[in-house]
């Protein structure tokens, strides 16, 4: 073999092997200056059953990201109806999203788009926090201030104060159980769907916990982990909410964005300018720019995919990817 063919492949298996290295760092950011992310400012990730992550952004669209390529999908070069993605979920093949002003796409991964918004149907407004799918493939989407739309066979039906529980029509959070359960985060209080019948804080004994609900997910214990916007972190059994105990720290954590359970059990909870608290058992810790290898304290969402990576959303800042096991991506 000629010596110019041997360097090449010798710097070939070289720069492959630097990118496996670098894919196993214990951390990884993805933000407008080293990747084809759209912007800095992100909503959110999630990923699908391929295994695909699709980022939502705060003005740039939607992103889907293989783990190699990257797809960015906007107003311009899309029917996506609004650049600004709230919330992303899925059904069957179908990408759900939710947007900040444009109503609802749903998205068959491909080239075929339908979208839902004031103007061509029913739903309750075009302004959607969150969107969550049932047993029954119907769409439940939260919304800005007209409560909550579910989506049946092309219909809209519509839930707010005048007619449910509800105590306020903004509802920034949908989770929907493995038993078809729903859990409302609101403005105001909680409410809840338990075997089909609505149910509120009331009737958990539970009436003092209004200050904003504005995410929930779930442990892998089934408890509810519900973040706080203004207050902290509440575990909900299905009988009683405990709050998880604050960090003794002179940061004054104000309120939390979302908290997510990773598969060793410690919950990450995102914080809109304190950075990260962690809670390990009766342990808590605070990672910060001060202190860790995120670019932004103020923290949108965390996600945590199937290979315990945790991608955490920032407002300034990008996305951060951590796994102490090290990075891995498709």
């Amino acid at each position: 073999m000629p010596f110019s063919l041997l360097f090449i492949n010798l710097l070939l298996i070289f720069c492959n092997c630097g990118i496996l290295f670098a894919q196993n760092n214990e951390w990884i950011h993805f933000d407008s200056s080293n990747s084809r992310l759209p912007t800095n400012t992100i909503r959110s990730v999630t990923q699908d059953p391929h295994g695909n992550y699709w980022i939502a952004t705060w003005d740039a669209g939607l992103v889907k990201f293989d783990g190699i390529n990257w797809t960015i999908f906007n107003k311009d070069n899309s029917p996506l109806p609004h650049n600004c993605v709230y919330s992303i979920a899925f059904n069957n093949n179908y990408v759900l999203i939710g947007t900040m002003g444009g109503g609802l796409a749903i998205f068959d991964g491909k080239s075929n788009w339908k979208i839902y918004n004031e103007k061509n149907s029913s739903i309750p407004q075009d302004w959607i926090y969150s969107v969550a799918v049932d047993k029954k493939s119907r769409i439940w989407i939260g919304t800005f201030s007209e409560g909550i739309g579910i989506l049946e066979n092309d219909n809209w039906v519509n839930y707010n104060k005048t007619n449910s529980i509800l105590t306020d029509n903004k509802v920034t959070y949908i989770l929907i159980d493995q038993y078809d359960n729903k859990f409302f985060a609101t403005q105001g209080e909680l409410a809840f769907i338990i075997n089909n019948e609505w149910k509120s804080e009331k009737d958990f004994n539970a009436d003092s916990l209004n200050h904003v609900a504005y995410w929930i997910s779930e442990t892998y214990d089934q408890k509810k982990i519900i973040s706080y916007k203004y207050k902290g972190i509440v575990l909900f059994d299905g009988r009683s909410f405990i709050e998880l105990k604050r960090p003794s720290s002179n940061n004054r954590i104000e309120g939390f964005y979302s908290a997510v359970e990773d598969k060793k059990k410690r919950i990450w909870a995102g914080s809109f300018g304190q950075g990260i608290v962690i809670y390990d058992n009766n342990n808590c810790e605070i990672w910060d720019k001060t202190n860790s290898s995120i670019k932004d304290n103020f923290i949108f969402n965390i996600f945590i995919d199937s290979k315990n990576n945790k991608w955490i959303s920032t407002y300034f800042g990008g996305i951060s990817i951590y796994n102490e096991e090290g990075v891995v991506l498709k």
